[in-house]
């Protein structure tokens, strides 16, 4: 079922003395993690064979737009643009998988389902506002563009199974933080999030370190494109494979079949190996560099 398991190649890995092995390794288990992610996701029990039902299709979506943002950085590597993007598509994979992670503790009311497709309605709802004002303002003359926007929130709603006079105020919604969400990933997850929104938002720190060139006199812009780190390309393969059990218990009716299992825990492991030599490049190159 699965193409032959890349192992690294962690002789080399041990010798380098640059990072581009490690890149090189990185990107092939992002590889191997984004295949897995999207077999689970495309497994369908006898009962789901004509379309899925919207909590279960939530969580499938994720999925969908994990493994798209996973294969961004596989064609940001593979095609040589740089890294330029690659601490912002990282915190949205965050976002994604905090999400799912969170969804799948729902108590089994669909209390957290609901709470996720009212906390995105309530935007619409507010775009919906500003529009009808703008329509009121011209004599209730509505441009075509305001017929097209009218139309897609109306199939949105239809789609999440909502009322527009159903939709809750933000304050009562109760849908968690980004901060609550992201937690649940681990104690320095938040953290790791919060130092990806300089890359989205243009943080002084971001256009320091990575726009701009510190000259003589001051500064000069900066066009070369950023080189890829590897931990993006090992937490992002990494926390893919972290929600599929409680996917599968909760979704399919079982636990995840063993196949798919074992390449994971395989997976995992050749992640871990990977990071650990990483770790102790970075340490003798910084040995390296004090001494001399």
């Amino acid at each position: 079922m699965f193409p032959e398991l890349h192992i690294p190649n962690f002789s080399e890995l041990e010798q380098t003395t640059d990072e581009d092995p490690f890149v090189r390794e990185g990107f092939e288990l992002l590889k191997e993690a984004s295949v897995l992610l999207i077999a689970v996701a495309s497994i369908r029990t006898e009962d789901q064979t004509e379309g899925l039902p919207r909590n279960h299709a939530i969580i499938v979506g994720h999925y969908a737009r994990m493994t798209k943002l996973m294969k961004t950085l596989i064609r940001q590597i593979a095609d040589g643009h740089g890294g330029d993007q690659q601490i912002a598509v990282s915190r949205e994979f965050m976002d994604s998988v905090s999400t799912v992670m969170y969804l799948l503790g729902d108590p089994g009311d669909g209390s957290r389902y609901t709470s996720y497709v009212t906390d995105s309605l309530i935007a619409e709802r507010e775009f919906l506002k500003d529009v009808r004002e703008q329509v009121a303002l011209r004599g209730d003359v509505m441009l075509p563009i305001e017929e097209r926007i009218n139309r897609s929130i109306a199939e949105t709603l239809a789609a999440a199974g909502v009322r527009e006079e159903d939709i809750p105020s933000r304050r009562s919604n109760g849908w968690p933080s980004a901060q609550v969400r992201l937690e649940l990933l681990g104690p320095t997850a938040y953290a790791a999030y919060r130092t990806g929104s300089g890359a989205v938002h243009g943080t002084f720190a971001d256009v320091y370190k990575n726009h701009l060139d510190e000259t003589p006199g001051g500064f000069e812009i900066e066009l070369r494109p950023q080189r890829f780190r590897l931990q993006p390309l090992l937490s992002m393969a990494l926390l893919s494979l972290v929600t599929l059990g409680d996917y599968s218990r909760a979704f399919l009716g079982m636990p995840l079949p063993s196949v798919f299992e074992e390449r994971g825990r395989a997976v995992v492991e050749l992640l871990h190996r990977v990071d650990d030599l990483h770790e102790q490049y970075l340490t003798e190159r910084r040995g390296c560099r004090s001494q001399g």
